[in-house]
């Protein structure tokens, strides 16, 4: 699960000194940060009886790939509300989901602006009654309370490693590792949205809610989204296909590839030494690779 990367340099760049974390070699069927996200509400619906799990994302989207099997692993059945219409959404994702038992439901684009609406979900939820729904990627209090389990593994597998570097998307990951560690830790964020300068507020409404009184040290750094989410630059491609030459490991186009970059982009301008030792979190979604023709 933890992996020392090699001296050997990387379009001139040593990655020496920075460790894996591989959660995309934990999680069963579901590998990589989502599961941890999603343990809480599987919890939930044992806890209740519901048999039935909602939730929303894109023909890609690593969340519902993950709670599609999870959901046949544990006899759950599962609903996805899938942004776009069926002619222009198909993708070896859904495939998964579908051969897992998940229902696919399409929604127009306009529609799916509606998700975070709660007379919507509200819908939703009568309409695939009884039923827990989750928000998109797992982006919720009851996510960051699963990812705090990442710390513990942090504790146990890499208690040295103080300099912590995780992707963010929704910033829910973020916390749960903020709010699992303690002022000794000092965490970089590495956006993969472009422009989403509303994170650092989501991230600490979430650890409002979160019981911590030793947190990390924490901040989000926003350029190397490498042109916005679930795109790919020609310096993102080449770093990629360069790394994974030299150090044998996949990558995901959408969040850990943009978190090495960022790296190591950081220690080729100075301003990270490259001896410094850093703990960067490998958080899945290599099934997305399957949508990038040039990683085939």
């Amino acid at each position: 699960m933890l992996h020392e990367l090699t001296n050997t340099p990387v379009l001139g760049v040593s990655l020496g000194h920075v460790s894996l974390l591989r959660l995309d070699q934990t999680g069963g069927p579901a590998p990589g940060n989502k599961s941890f996200k999603l343990r809480h509400y599987f919890s939930e619906a044992k806890r209740l009886g519901i048999t039935r799990l909602i939730s929303f994302g894109g023909a890609w989207s690593n969340h519902l790939h993950a709670l599609a099997a999870t959901g046949y692993q544990l006899g759950v059945e599962t609903v996805g509300i899938i942004r776009g219409e069926l002619s222009e959404e198909k993708s070896a994702m859904l495939a998964d989901a579908r051969r897992w038992g998940m229902r696919i439901v399409y929604v127009s684009r306009q529609e799916y602006r509606q998700r975070h609406d709660v007379a919507y979900q509200q819908q939703l939820k009568e309409r695939f009654a009884p039923c827990l729904l989750i928000p998109e990627g797992g982006a919720s209090l009851a996510g960051a309370q699963g990812c705090m389990a990442v710390a513990d593994i942090i504790r146990q597998r890499a208690p040295l490693a103080h300099h912590i570097v995780v992707p963010v998307g929704t910033g829910t990951t973020m916390a749960g590792l903020v709010a699992g560690l303690d002022e000794s830790f000092e965490i970089d964020g590495i956006s993969a949205l472009k422009g989403a300068h509303d994170l650092e507020q989501r991230v600490q409404e979430l650890l409002s809610h979160l019981p911590c009184d030793n947190r990390a040290h924490w901040r989000i750094l926003h350029n190397y989204h490498c042109g916005g989410f679930a795109r790919a630059d020609l310096s993102l491609r080449q770093f990629m296909l360069a790394f994974e030459a030299i150090h044998g490991i996949e990558l995901d186009p959408v969040y850990t590839g943009k978190m090495l970059l960022a790296i190591h982009q950081l220690r080729a301008c100075g301003d990270w030494e490259e001896g410094a030792p850093v703990l960067a979190i490998h958080t899945g979604g290599l099934q997305g690779r399957r949508g990038y023709s040039w990683l085939s």
